[in-house]
Parts: C-alpha cells; structure tokens; sequence
C-alpha cells in the first residue's frame, strides 16, 4: 500500500515516542495507547529488534542497503485501525497490521549516498497482537515481531496476492523468525 506519509498528514499525536537506533536502522514507535509501551521497551532491551534487523537486511536490494533506513510504527487499537482500513482499503474491519510505502525515488538517493531513508509507515493494532496471541497460544512478543517483521517485508515490496510470492515471503519470514528463537506461525 502506498501513501504520502500517511502518519504525517493524519496529524496522530502520541503519548510517547521511543526511538530504536542501529547502524542501520531508525524506528519511530508512536503510542497512541500506552498500554503495551513496556512490551516494546522490553524488546529493545533484550535485543530483539538487532537481530531481526541484522537478519531482514540480508532481504533488502542493494541500493537499500548502502542507506539508513527509516520506519514510522504507529501502535494503536482495533476502533483506530478499522478506520484506516476503511478509508485506504475499503475494508470496514480491523486488521493486525496495515503498511505503507513512502514515494522513493531511488534516482535521487543515488546523488546523496548520506541520505535517511523513509521507506514507509507500519499502524499494528496492539488490541489485535494480544488477542490473536492468546487466541493462538503464542507468546505476545513474538507475534508481535512476526506481524512486525511481515510488515516490514511489504515495505521492502514483498507481497502474497499470488501463491508464488506468498511462499517466497512466508519462508523468508520463517527463516528470520527461526533465527530469532520464534516458532514457523505457519506450521
């Protein structure tokens, strides 16, 4: 899904930022609802998001990964998420996670090889991740990353509409996930 920066033009103010950076990597986490803040600050602290990180930059094209890249993470609940899938997908239900793609124009990144890249905002319904979770007996973390991590690979413009690329994406998550100590949420 692309979008002109979608969380910039809403105007959502959050309760608390928590910025997650690498080398590598910026995360932006806006809270609409503090709720599940420790859930986050928990995975920062236990290094969860290095080694997803360190694992989804082997899936970026090359251009991406001479850049530094940048996410915006809205965490919010289902009332707030059915709205926006509403409004960008007509779909008038929640969802766990929608994702957009920022506008890139590689062209012009090429000129400036110091440039931060926006690549796209990720909205997770955090009501959603703790209900599918216990609906689903697995833990919430690493649910949460995985439906983190799925967003994340539509950003980098992997898809599943057609049966080819939903098994190309789902192994790729698979192998990530393993490398993190998650289960196949396949199998």
């Amino acid at each position: 899904m692309k979008s002109d920066s979608f969380l910039l033009s809403k105007r959502m103010f959050s309760e608390k930022v928590s910025l997650y950076k690498n080398n590598r990597f910026t995360l932006e986490f806006k809270f609409k609802h503090l709720d599940f803040y420790n859930e986050i600050y928990y995975l920062r602290k236990i290094r969860k998001f290095d080694l997803l990180f360190s694992n989804v930059k082997k899936y970026t094209s090359s251009f991406l990964k001479k850049k530094k890249l940048n996410f915006s993470i809205l965490l919010t609940n289902d009332a707030e998420i059915k709205e926006i899938n509403f409004k960008y997908r007509n779909l008038n239900k929640p969802t766990n996670v929608l994702s957009f793609q920022s506008m890139i124009d590689e062209n012009n990144y090429f000129k400036n090889t110091e440039q931060e890249i926006h690549l796209g905002e990720i909205i997770i319904s955090m009501e959603r991740i703790f209900s599918e979770s216990k609906i689903n007996n697995v833990l919430f973390k690493d649910h949460f990353i995985h439906i983190f991590l799925h967003a994340i690979l539509h950003i980098l413009g992997y898809d599943h509409e057609i049966d080819s690329e939903r098994i190309k994406m789902e192994k790729i998550e698979i192998s990530i996930l393993k490398n993190l100590g998650i289960k196949n949420p396949y199998a």
